[in-house]
């Protein structure tokens, strides 16, 4: 299967249009099936399309994978968008996925999501201005109908930004959750 989309959000709604319905997520015991809340065992799973968007100059990708499975006749997805499983993926997944069929390179606009992308060398002038967020409540809208759990924060601009995988591992970088109103002041 060769395709060229433009980015995971533009495959993910053209595999939904064919019937790829239901959402996947990897758990410790294997793949597990949200949209029903069914565990799935990696051997009744076949995997028949994997695409990966890298964005090369800022160390970042996406994976989209499309699976079927048989045991019950269901089709989804398993979306990948922090690159958890990386090129060639730690799980057992990565054992089913056939190569990625898709490497986007870098746009002239660094964004992803709607957001202003920061690479690791925009990070490192100044590690300081920003920040990964934890549950708040003004995230920006998920283009995959779903919520972020975690975002960057540009504390200069005071704007949500995407972080580069890299510097989500990074030991500077601060994390900051949300700390509800209900939460006393100590003032």
């Amino acid at each position: 299967m060769t395709a060229a989309y433009t980015d995971i959000v533009d495959a993910a709604r053209a595999f939904e249009a064919k019937g790829y319905n239901h959402d996947y997520h990897v758990t410790d015991r294997g793949l597990r099936d949200v949209t029903v809340g069914r565990d799935l065992h990696l051997g009744d799973v076949q995997i028949d399309a994997r695409f990966r968007f890298d964005d090369g100059e800022y160390g970042d990708a996406s994976n989209l994978y499309a699976i079927s499975e048989a045991t019950h006749g269901t089709k989804g997805l398993l979306i990948d968008a922090f690159d958890v499983f990386g090129a060639d993926g730690p799980t057992a997944l990565a054992s089913h996925a056939p190569p990625a069929q898709l490497r986007q390179g870098a746009d002239d606009v660094p964004m992803k999501y709607g957001m202003r992308k920061v690479g690791r060398s925009e990070f490192n002038v100044d590690p300081d201005r920003y920040v990964l967020r934890l549950d708040y409540p003004d995230f920006p809208e998920c283009p995959f109908g779903e919520s972020f759990s975690m975002l960057g924060f540009d504390t200069a601009e005071q704007t949500y930004v995407w972080l580069a995988t890299a510097i989500l591992r990074d030991d500077r970088l601060v994390r900051t959750p949300y700390r509800s109103a209900e939460i006393a002041d100590n003032n």
